[in-house]
């Protein structure tokens, strides 16, 4: 999957949503970058790095005594 972006004076570029989406990459997720000496730049999402949907549910995780139902779960996780 490839795409072109352009980068902006500040040096922002937006990543496209399909290779986020693919990648799960959201808001919050580090990404590390990698200048090869052949000039080849490589883009990972950071292992083990949480996104900012991932903290939130983990920060509320354990909260909750006995069973309850799909919907009371996303309605006790969503900000």
């Amino acid at each position: 999957m490839t795409d072109d972006t352009t980068v902006t004076s500040k040096g922002t570029s937006t990543i496209p949503l399909a290779i986020r989406r693919k990648a799960g990459i959201g808001t919050g997720t580090i990404i590390n970058w990698t200048l090869k000496d052949d000039g080849q730049i490589v883009v990972r999402k950071k292992s083990g790095a949480l996104n900012e949907a991932q903290r939130h549910v983990r920060t509320r995780a354990g909260q909750w005594d006995g069973k309850i139902s799909g919907a009371e779960l996303l309605r006790r996780t969503r900000p």
